[in-house]
Formats: C-alpha cells, sequence, structure tokens
C-alpha cells in the first residue's frame, strides 16, 4: 500500500488515522475527517481552519500514545538477552539471532505459523518445510539453540517437540516487523543517492505549518464577509 507496506490505521465513525513508515525515514502519522459533525465540526468551507487543528490535535495524541508504548516490556527487564551473547547451562557462549541473514528469518516466519502454535513441532518439521535453508537437522538444532537459550522457544520435560513461549511470540513478530519494513528500508534507502535532509528540516515544516495557516485564516474571512 506504501514505500514498505508498514501501515497501522484506525477508524472512527467514518474518519480515520494512519501511521506509516514513511521513504525508510520516519514514521508519518495522518488524520482524514470524513465524518466532520462526528467530531463536534461543523461541515461547512467556513470552519475548514477548525479541521486543521482537529487533524494536529488528533496526530498529537496518537503519537503520545506510541511514546508510552516500551518495546522493551516485552522482555521482561532482561532486553539485552536478545541482542548480545548469553551462556547455556554448560556456561558456553551463544550468539544472538541475526535477522540479516535470510535463514534466520525464514525460520522465525516458519515457527509462527498456527499450526505449531497448536501442536508444537520437531527439528524434521522444520526441515522438512525450509530445504532450501537448512541441508541437514544440525543446522536447524544450531539456530534454535539461540532461540531456546532465551526463552524465546522451549522443550517440556518427556516431551520430543518445541512450542514457542508468549515472549517468543512477541519477540519474533516486533524483529521479523522491524527488520523488513523500517531497518532494512532505512538502510537502503539511506545508501542510495539522493539529497540528504538539512538541519533546519523541522522549521520548515513550523513554517509550512504557520503559511497553512495564515491562508486558511484569510479564507475564513473572506467566507465570512460573503456570508
Amino acid at each position: 500500500m506504501y514505500d514498505n507496506n508498514a501501515c497501522i490505521k484506525h477508524w472512527f465513525r467514518g474518519n480515520s488515522i494512519k501511521q506509516y513508515n514513511k521513504t525508510g525515514y520516519f514514521i508519518r502519522t495522518e488524520t482524514t475527517i470524513n465524518n466532520p459533525k462526528s467530531l463536534g465540526l461543523q461541515k461547512p468551507v467556513l470552519f475548514l481552519q477548525a479541521y486543521l487543528w482537529e487533524g494536529v490535535a488528533c496526530n498529537n495524541r496518537f503519537l503520545e500514545c506510541c511514546a508510552d508504548v516500551d518495546i522493551a516490556s516485552i522482555s521482561e527487564g532482561n532486553e539485552e538477552r536478545f541482542t548480545k551473547p548469553v551462556q547455556d547451562h554448560l556456561g558456553r557462549n551463544v550468539t544472538p539471532p541475526d535477522f540479516r541473514k535470510d535463514r534466520q528469518i525464514a525460520l522465525a516466519k516458519e515457527l509462527l505459523k498456527p499450526k505449531y502454535h497448536a501442536y508444537g513441532f520437531r527439528t524434521v518439521d522444520l526441515l522438512k518445510n525450509l530445504p532450501q535453508f537448512f541441508q541437514n537437522p544440525a543446522q536447524i538444532r544450531y539456530e534454535m539453540n539461540k532461540l531456546r537459550v532465551r526463552g524465546i522457544v522451549e522443550k517440556k520435560k518427556g516431551m520430543s517437540f518445541y512450542r514457542v513461549t508468549g515472549t517468543g511470540w512477541k519477540w519474533l513478530w516486533v524483529s521479523i516487523c522491524s527488520e523488513r519494513h523500517f531497518k532494512n528500508p532505512m538502510i537502503s534507502t539511506g545508501s542510495k543517492k539522493t539529497p540528504s535532509f538539512s538541519a533546519d528540516q523541522p522549521s520548515k515544516i513550523e513554517a509550512a505549518y504557520s503559511m497553512l495557516n495564515q491562508g486558511l485564516s484569510v479564507l475564513t474571512q473572506e467566507l465570512a464577509l460573503i456570508s
């Protein structure tokens, strides 16, 4: 739908607000007003200026909600275990999963399939479904060990299959979406030979808001005189 297919959208009585990754550089938030009466606004174009500030207010509230979300909360206070080496029960260092590798991303996507959530999975199941990424069970066990020591997957005693934990589900989804829709697009877009944004970009945005407000003020006054 957009540049990187990463979009969050909410609807309210015909109106909507969406947030998406704009060209890999920043998150853009937009409010669309199709039913002004539901927001306490008047429909005539005379009140167009009120639409602007209602939209800005909606955007600000949405961004404030996003700012309150702590992504580290999924790691239960120990987020470094996902990005740094940890020790297993034998005291050996285990490197973190590397989502720059297609093999790791393919494995993560496979583990999120609903059928594994219901019945669990074995390494032989993963090898059967990912033959283009893994040639033998040892390669899968190597990658699985990275996930197991971090509590992303677990194997119950007396059982021959694994399950993805609750924390594992959240971390896998966040990691895949972040790598696919935000990190990689930003890296690829940033490497292109395009003019860089100047440091005064925020001030230009403020100036644009000011000009828009002035124009709407003139339009409102003229319409008031005509009516």
